[in-house]
């Protein structure tokens, strides 16, 4: 009984330590993909300013 109580908290345990890594992974995801859009959005409003002389809002 009692090793049965240990096995299952390990497998409870090893299933959170895989979560938790797979939301940082996540999370890690998010930020570049985030970066990166900024970057197009920043560069192609910079374009326009340039070329049509308008400003961004």
């Amino acid at each position: 009984m009692y090793q049965e109580e240990i096995f299952a908290n390990a497998i409870t345990d090893a299933k959170k330590a895989g979560y938790d890594a797979l939301k940082e992974e996540i999370k890690g995801m998010e930020a570049a993909i985030e970066r990166f859009f900024t970057k197009i959005f920043d560069t192609t409003s910079s374009v326009s300013e340039r070329d049509y002389n308008v400003t961004s809002l």
